[in-house]
């Protein structure tokens, strides 16, 4: 199974361009707290930003995870601060998705254009996205990170939950303190299990 496992994430890191995150288990990941059952990890990257990670377990099976993870048009709705929202093109297996945050003064508002990919065998679904910005709309006053990769490993349990890792990487540009680069790589994979969760256990 661990070997499995292993190959699943060598296949998905091959799918995102370079830079790659470390493979889980690896040396370079640092756990930094855990919250609500969360493992929370960063890793240095060959970008300012680091690498940030959380491993735990979603209370709902995989099939409901899956539904949720892949229905974008929902996904606005799950989103603090998102202003704009659009889904551009969706496939069976992919989607291209627009993103605008209105965020708090003093700091700029960020916007974005993801392409997700995503596939399952067994009891097992990865999704990776990628920022796509040339497909989306043209730049404008907010800022426009790049690059922007991550994904989800997802595992259904014998009980009937599901095993999940999220990995990520979000060069923000524009200027931030480094205490609010080095918060979101904790905060964003934790922000994103709670949205899970919520979305996934309250049906």
């Amino acid at each position: 199974m661990l070997a499995f496992v292993a190959l699943v994430a060598l296949e998905l890191l091959a799918e995102l361009p370079a830079p790659h995150p470390p493979a889980p288990g690896a040396g370079g990941w640092t756990v930094v707290k855990t919250v609500d059952g969360v493992k929370l990890s960063r890793a240095p990257s060959e970008r300012a930003a680091p690498w940030g990670a959380g491993d735990g377990e979603i209370a709902a099976p995989l099939d409901r995870v899956i539904a949720h993870l892949t229905d974008f048009s929902s996904l606005g709705k799950w989103m603090p601060r998102a202003a704009d929202f659009k889904v551009i093109a969706q496939g069976e297996d992919e989607a291209l998705i627009y993103f605008r945050f209105d965020l708090p003064w003093p700091i700029s508002d960020r916007d974005w254009t993801l392409r997700y990919r995503w596939r399952r065998e067994g009891d097992r679904f990865v999704m990776t996205w990628q920022d796509a910005h040339d497909r989306g709309p043209p730049l404008g006053k907010p800022v426009r990170p790049s690059p922007l990769r991550g994904y989800w490993e997802l595992t259904a349990t014998p009980s009937g939950t599901t095993r999940a890792r999220y990995v990520f990487l979000a060069e923000l540009g524009g200027s931030l303190p480094r205490s609010v680069t080095e918060q979101t790589a904790w905060k964003q994979p934790l922000g994103s299990f709670q949205g899970v969760r919520s979305a996934t256990t309250s049906r």
